[in-house]
């Protein structure tokens, strides 16, 4: 409670200064004949200096305002422009003060003026980046381009502005894959896109412009031209066989935009993460507008993948299909469609040493893993949008289905031979609407959301383990674990909105009602011969839960030149039910939660800004571990939780700086966050000599803390062509943990960075270096302690000989401090050849050409220290043809 009171405070002080020490000059200006004179173009400076600090324009009376925001001056310079009458300066006493100025007529000409092919400017509040600034010979699709951008990164294909992810992505002006923008990505040619641009502080619902600011970023990439265009790939190789095709043509147009593409491969390249959506495109008046798999309750037991690039270690077999259409209508509607598809076949084999840190002892298991996972997904929408400044309409009906058939062969201590068997289907529907007009000055909004969903999935184990829990302690043919899975969501929202001059208020109303079934069932099979016999009472749940909100919330919101201030205020109220066997374990069991969130944001001038936020508050939770029977969610696992409301009070208050000057194309960022949590429960693990675990609910209460600092700087040295970006975090976090009777705490320090260097100079010769370090240290019960060190370094080394010819190296070292694992080097290249009148290349690739076999390695969990073997793919060619449309 401190620490937001503390945050209350800067609240306060910040709210202080918007209304004190603030000076205002006004004044108003007149022609010869003492004839008001409007649309004068008034800005201050500091005397004699270039930077404009702000400006106004006079009305039709001829009078202005000015809010001077600037303290260490005594006098300022005022400007006034106007094309009809001469440009006159005066200098004013920095305090607040009324003038009159008389402005002789003039007709003025406008100057002709060249503005050179600057690679970053600034327009309004939008960060122009010139595409032909950034791009080498070796550049082929526009995420090429993005990844160099100096203040963008991307993790794992989402892209970051100032370290926070955007809001939008769109190609001119208008988002047709809403979220799904791998797809342009790694598809739309580079030489189509004349500019990359973000749109700082974006509010992308144009009702709300004026009412609602938005500290979010998007992207938009303007094209040189309304085009159709694309991109192409077909390639063979060996070993094993190896294959590769990319049919991929798009159409951007005024008013139609379409994308449909074909792709397949078993080189590793994982092409479905292009169909991942990193945000929904509802916004502000979104509920929860997405749609994905159910819930799991049961696994396979797997190894961990390495941390690098899937072409070196993924087994697959992927087949993949899109198409995604959008078409802007007269009346301002767009209707959006897409359907995709996706079938992948996998395979996973490594082996996995595990040690296990209890009060009294370190238990050891080893597991030799060879896995096979067959995934099939099956995504479609449509969707019916209107935006405009005084009606806002959006209708979202998605549809999905997954289904998965795993099996697993695993070994367990080098001695028992394991089979495992999964199945899982997730069948779902989605339907989100909202709508929003103005009833005079008061804006309102309706939002309702509808989802629905049904999954079954089983298990089943060979030998039967568990046997102490599930058997009386006798060795048995095999266990099965079925579940049945069912959920209906519906969420219905009403709010209203008025700006009050520089204040916005925003009461809201929400209904929402959830309702879940869970029916779970234990079997084992005693002998191969034998049918299978469920397990009674205490391993099979028959559970159904339901759950009201009634919330009320208020946003309260300031906003002017510099500062940027916003207060939200929910309070709920919950009625649950809970029947388990036909039993009522809760009826219309009530709770209530408050949680109130604030940020404030101050500008000091075009390139600094600071911002705080801060929250606090309770959540209610449980009905997902609700059940009282027994759940195997892996081979060696079994869970079962006691039946009440789990209660969680956490707080969060964070500090981040943001830098910007794109004339000299300089960005930073910086930002602290605080985190602090208790609960009124804690989760109970036992683990016995084999590693197989018992997870239940003890009535015990537990905490969490944590710290984290990070920042990064970029910057793009224009006359070498170069972009430099460095970043680095550093944080420490605590927390309890139950294991076997005994409550411990586990506490982590970490701290990392990278450096990137992208050098695009020379026409013979460019480069791109990578360095990444990472050191953890996570301390358990008993002083035990372990540290996981990483150490990576890439270097890409492109070598263009000819006008059509080049060739890439690509070079990487992933060190660790795993004493049984030597530092391992990775070599990788390719040779182009460009056809230019085909507009196609021909390139050569080799992949491990010092054919590594395996990698190694380690992290840790809350009692765990895990090191983990993966089989890499082996050395191989490709010979392919890339061509674009």
């Amino acid at each position: 409670m401190t620490t937001t009171r503390a945050f209350l405070y800067i609240v306060l002080f910040f709210a202080i200064q918007t209304s004190s020490a603030q000076t205002i000059i006004t004044g108003r200006l007149l022609d010869e004949q003492q004839k008001a004179v409007s649309n004068v173009s008034v800005s201050y400076k500091k005397v004699g200096g270039a930077a404009i600090f702000g400006f106004a324009k006079s009305q039709e009376d001829g009078s202005f305002k000015l809010e001077i925001k600037i303290n260490d001056v005594d006098s300022v310079q005022l400007d006034f422009n106007h094309m009809s009458y001469a440009k006159r300066s005066a200098v004013v006493v920095n305090k607040t003060a009324h003038y009159a100025y008389v402005l002789k007529q003039e007709a003025r000409q406008i100057e002709e003026v060249r503005v050179g092919n600057l690679p970053i400017y600034k327009r309004k509040d939008a960060i122009n980046y010139n595409v032909d600034a950034f791009t080498s010979k070796q550049d082929r699709v526009i995420g090429d381009i993005i990844r160099k951008l100096p203040g963008i990164e991307m993790q794992g294909g989402q892209i970051l502005y100032q370290g926070k992810p955007i809001q939008k992505y769109m190609v001119n002006n208008l988002d047709l894959m809403e979220g799904r923008y791998g797809m342009i990505n790694n598809n739309l040619p580079a030489d189509a896109v004349k500019k990359v641009q973000v749109i700082e502080n974006d509010q992308p619902i144009k009702i709300l412009d004026s009412l609602v600011f938005s500290e979010k970023a998007s992207l938009n990439l303007e094209l040189k031209k309304f085009t159709s265009t694309g991109t192409g790939k077909v390639g063979l190789g060996a070993e094993p066989f190896l294959w590769d095709g990319n049919l991929t043509p798009m159409t951007f147009g005024k008013t139609f935009q379409m994308l449909n593409s074909l792709q397949g491969n078993n080189t590793g390249n994982d092409v479905a993460k292009d169909l991942k959506a990193f945000y929904t495109g509802g916004g502000y008046f979104a509920n929860n507008a997405t749609v994905g798999d159910g819930p799991s309750y049961i696994f396979l037991r797997n190894v961990s993948t390495p941390g690098f690039a899937q072409e070196k270690w993924l087994n697959n077999q992927i087949f993949l299909g899109s198409t995604n259409v959008l078409q802007k209508l007269k009346d301002g509607l767009e209707l959006k469609g897409n359907v995709s598809y996706y079938n992948d076949l996998r395979n996973l084999s490594g082996f996995t040493a595990t040690e296990i840190f209890t009060a009294d002892q370190t238990i050891l298991t080893s597991e030799a893993i060879d896995n096979r996972f067959q995934i099939n997904v099956l995504d479609a929408g449509v969707l019916v949008e209107k935006n405009e400044k005084q009606v806002y309409l959006r209708n979202s009906l998605k549809y999905h289905k997954r289904w998965n058939s795993d099996v697993g062969n695993l070994l367990f201590n080098e001695t028992e031979q394991i089979v495992q068997s999964r199945k899982y289907e997730d069948r779902a529907f989605l339907n989100a609407f909202s709508m929003a007009r103005f009833i005079g000055k008061q804006l309102v909004n309706v939002k309702s959301t509808v989802e629905w969903h049904q999954t079954p999935q089983r298990l089943a184990v060979a030998p039967g383990q568990l046997v102490d829990i599930l058997n009386q302690g006798d060795p048995y043919e095999q266990m099965t674990q079925s579940v049945h899975y069912s959920g209906l969501r519906a969420d219905n929202g009403l709010s209203f909105m008025r700006r009050i001059k520089r204040w916005t208020v925003a009461p809201s109303f929400d209904v929402n009602y959830e309702r879940r079934s869970l029916e779970t069932g234990i079997g084992i099979r005693e002998h191969q011969n034998q049918e299978e016999q469920q397990l009674g009472e205490g391993y099979r749940n028959d559970l159904q839960t339901g759950q009201l909100q009634m919330a009320v919330s208020s946003r309260f919101s300031f906003e002017n030149a510099r500062w940027r201030i916003s207060l939200t205020t929910p309070y709920s109220f919950y009625l649950y039910n809970v029947t388990q066997q036909n039993v009522r374990a809760l009826s219309s069991e009530s709770r209530n939660t408050f949680n109130p969130s604030a940020t404030v944001r101050y500008v000091f001038d075009q390139y600094n800004e600071l911002s705080a936020n801060g929250s606090t508050g309770r959540q209610i939770g449980g009905l997902d571990n609700f059940y009282n029977a027994f759940i195997i969610d892996s081979y060696r696992s079994i869970r079962r939780y006691t039946a009440r409301l789990l209660e969680n009070t956490s707080t969060r208050a964070g500090i981040n700086y943001n830098y910007r000057n794109t004339l000299k194309a300089n960005f930073a960022n910086m930002g602290y966050t605080y985190t602090q949590g208790s609960r009124d429960y804690i989760f109970r693990n036992t683990v016995d000599s084999l590693g197989q675990s018992t997870v239940g609910i003890e009535d015990r209460e537990s905490a969490n803390s944590s710290h984290s600092l990070s920042g990064g700087i970029a910057r793009f040295f224009s006359p070498i062509k170069t972009v430099v970006k460095l970043n680095a975090n550093v944080g420490m976090s605590a927390s309890d943990y139950l294991l076997n009777d005994v409550m411990a705490k586990q506490e982590s320090k970490r701290f990392g960075g990278t450096l990137e260097i992208i050098n695009n100079l020379s026409s013979v010769v460019s480069g791109e270096y990578k360095a990444t370090y990472g050191h953890s240290r996570n301390e358990l019960a008993g002083g035990r302690a372990n540290t996981v060190i990483h150490n990576n370094h890439y270097l890409n080394l492109s070598i263009y000989p000819g006008d059509r010819h080049s060739l890439t190296v690509y070079n990487s070292y992933y060190g660790n401090n795993v004493s049984r694992q030597r530092n391992q080097y990775f070599l990788d290249a390719m040779y182009r050849y460009r056809v230019e009148k085909w507009k196609t290349d021909i390139e050569l690739s080799a992949m491990n050409l010092l054919n590594n076999n395996q990698y190694l390695q380690q992290f840790s969990t809350n009692y765990q220290l895990v090191q983990s073997y993966f089989e890499l793919r082996p050395r191989q060619f490709l010979i392919s043809t890339r061509f674009k449309f």
